[in-house]
């Protein structure tokens, strides 16, 4: 029995002693195991993967230094390289590609828009008054001593017609005016003196405000008709084709059926006719219009152009590029006019438009193209009171815009044209004849009495003048026709 006891007692310390040296238990409760806690309360034996302190001294952070020394744990406001390579660095690329971080030498554009381009804008005409022997590119700033405006000759058609809106050069170096006569649309053909060779009224028709010769030897010439007989009958747009002694190829009315509609000015494109002017004004609003035709007056697209309750287009320019600007005013129709011009694809969708404010109301009656390539719109400002110039870029951003207010007052340029001397002649209301320079500014000015509603330059640079007519009222004056020159060209 004691022997047993003993037996016992050996088993036991026994096992006492090897459980003894298993040794003390680690982080995972191991008796002798290696696990141990790091400074993140992480238990593993694996050392290679214990945290460590971030820059910022937090163990387990996140925060880490950028290039420029800077430490947190936002990436995205880490610092990048500059255009140097400099981490931080100002330096930054102009528009002409240089880096650095000095703002004051940063390359700029010359007077064509181009970065760092020399060119020097002025003009270099040695014979012009106003040379710039420093200029690289001739801006149509030029100006001459053109001497004394003289009158060559004058001619009036008083036994033809009551009024004259529109006159144009032909090929044949003569003249094609456009008017009426005892209300009904009348065409002049003239030869290069001004002597009549044919005239031709047209009686179903009311006026006509522009023609222009057409690719056939013939003419082409819009207006409006209104049968002020009958009640309930309104204007309509009135289109005629002649050949070259005015007798009729075809004639087309088009419009809405219980509103004013009338065409103001047309363009033959290829074989067809593009014809601008105002639709559906009932009294209160209206509506700008640009319409296709046929080469046999047959509508093939139209479209309307509105910015507030009236709109209306007295003019428009086939531009170098093959679109149409159109120029007339936007506003109310018995209130404040805003100048507008607008700038069409060749198919008539709108590229951009621009109402323009000046001075009291404004308005457009003729518009050309710039040397710039921009274009210039010609009409009144001041409200009805002054004369107006206004240039616009070719994307309809604007460049320069005078409202001449000048005693006595005027009514408005009807009609612009380029100058080969530089800058621009144009003709107002009162048959003053201006010449002012590329920035509007007036060079010279002279009243020639006789003409008002259009003006052109001839090879080797004698000036036409001619038709008279009030722009907004059907009544005007006598047709006429004159021929001017500078003394000194």
């Amino acid at each position: 029995m004691h022997t047993e006891k003993y037996f016992i007692l050996i088993i036991c310390f026994f096992i006492w002693t090897c459980s003894q040296d298993d040794g003390p238990e680690d982080c995972l409760g191991v008796a002798g195991g290696s696990a141990e806690l790091d400074s993140c309360g992480v238990c593993d034996d694996d050392p290679a993967n214990d945290c460590t302190q971030d820059c910022a001294g937090i163990w387990g952070g996140g925060a880490l230094l950028d290039d420029c020394e800077t430490c947190d744990d936002d990436p995205s406001n880490d610092c990048t390289e500059d255009c140097a390579g400099v981490p931080g660095g100002n330096a930054v690329l102009d528009s002409c590609g240089v880096c650095d971080d000095d703002t004051t030498n940063d390359c700029t554009q010359d007077c064509l828009g181009i970065w760092g381009g020399n060119d020097i804008c002025g003009c270099t005409d040695p014979e012009a008054i106003n040379f710039n022997e420093l200029a690289t590119f001739d801006d149509g700033s030029c100006q001459y001593d053109v001497g004394e405006l003289n009158v060559q000759w004058v001619k009036t058609y008083e036994d033809i017609g009551d009024e004259s809106w529109c006159v144009r050069q032909v090929s044949d170096g003569g003249f094609i005016i456009a008017g009426a006569s005892n209300y009904m649309g009348l065409l002049i053909k003239t030869d290069s003196g001004g002597d009549v060779e044919w005239h031709q009224t047209y009686e179903n028709s009311t006026a006509l405000y522009s023609a222009r010769e057409t690719s056939d030897g013939g003419f082409i010439a819009v207006g409006y008709y209104e049968c002020d007989t009958l009640p309930g009958c309104y204007p309509d747009i009135y289109l005629l084709k002649t050949d070259g002694s005015g007798t009729i190829d075809w004639e087309k009315y088009d419009g809405t059926s219980d509103n004013n509609d009338w065409a103001r000015d047309v363009i033959q494109t290829q074989d067809d006719f593009v014809v601008t002017g105002t639709w559906n004004d009932n009294g209160n609003n209206s509506k700008a219009m640009l319409r296709k035709y046929s080469s046999t007056g047959e509508l093939i697209w139209d479209e309307i152009y509105s910015s507030s309750a009236a709109n209306e287009i007295n003019s428009m320019l086939e531009t170098s590029d093959g679109d149409f600007i159109l120029a007339g005013y936007t506003g109310t129709q018995h209130g404040d006019y805003k100048a507008l011009l607008i700038k069409t694809d060749p198919s008539g969708q709108q590229i951009w438009k621009k109402n323009i404010q000046s001075i009291g109301s404004t308005e457009l009656y003729a518009v050309c193209e710039s040397p710039s390539g921009g274009y210039v719109g010609a009409g009144y400002c001041n409200s009805w009171r002054s004369n107006y110039l206004v240039e616009r870029n070719a994307n309809g951003g604007g460049v320069w815009n005078d409202c001449h207010v000048v005693e006595p007052s005027v009514s408005g340029y009807y009609d612009i044209t380029p100058s080969s001397n530089g800058g621009y002649y144009l003709i107002d209301d009162n048959s003053v004849f201006t010449w002012v320079n590329a920035q509007g500014e007036i060079i010279f000015s002279q009243d020639i009495e006789y003409a008002n509603m259009s003006i052109m330059e001839l090879d080797g640079g004698d000036i036409v003048v001619g038709g008279y007519g009030f722009i907004d009222g059907n009544s005007g004056g006598t047709p006429a026709l004159m021929r001017l020159s500078f003394s000194n060209q």
